[in-house]
């Protein structure tokens, strides 16, 4: 018994340790977490071969400052809370090219308001996607109301994935003081539970820039 005891005590130890330092079950290390920079729009304001271009019609659509996750400058936040256009570069004939999701390989034309005023790129971005570990694909939260955390008074949500988000009490919620980064994700934010919170690795980090 105290044998068994000993093993089961051994392996919550060991999973609490890959949690923390990132090291699998096999012992070895993951890999740090990659950032990839996308750039879907040439720097004269035309996609970049293999883009698709859909025109959208969002009634008083102007651009309002540097997208978050830009690491080049004059790519810019657009529109209003959950219209996905948080990376725009300006276009012909008063239009932007948004993208909303690194992933695909699509862009949405906008006719907007206003100037698109030159901006330059955030010093310390924020990814507008996350690929974790655990297979979720996570974008950046564009606005709307979340809901709070059990036990989390002031976290509030940074990224949503697929049926649940990452939270954070500061910045963009990814803890990068730890290789792989890792973030706090909440499994059904609506209905949490404090077991409702795990730990997960960030293998994907995604920008934007600007192609020559």
């Amino acid at each position: 018994m105290r044998r068994t005891l000993e093993i089961a005590v051994f392996a919550l130890a060991a999973i609490f340790a890959a949690l923390v330092t990132g090291v699998g079950p096999a012992g070895a290390a993951l890999p740090h977490t990659q950032k990839i920079v996308v750039r879907p729009v040439h720097s004269n304001g035309t996609p970049v071969a293999g883009y698709s271009v859909t025109h959208k019609s969002i009634p008083d659509f102007s651009c309002s400052g540097a997208s978050t996750g830009a690491v080049d400058p004059n790519i810019e936040y657009c529109g209003f809370s959950s219209t996905g256009t948080v990376a725009c570069w300006k276009s012909a004939n008063h239009t932007v090219l948004c993208l909303r999701d690194p992933m695909r390989k699509h862009l949405v034309r906008v006719r907007y308001q206003g100037a698109f005023s030159p901006v330059a790129a955030p010093r310390h971005p924020s990814p507008q996607a996350l690929a974790l570990y655990s297979g979720n694909f996570c974008l950046v939260r564009d606005g709307g109301a979340w809901p709070q955390i059990s036990g989390h008074p002031n976290w509030y949500g940074t990224y949503g994935c697929q049926g649940n988000g990452i939270y954070g009490g500061s910045g963009d919620g990814i803890n990068r003081s730890v290789n792989p980064w890792s973030v706090h994700v909440v499994n059904n934010p609506n209905n949490n539970t404090p077991n409702a919170i795990v730990v997960r690795r960030v293998k994907l980090a995604f920008y934007v820039g600007t192609s020559s």
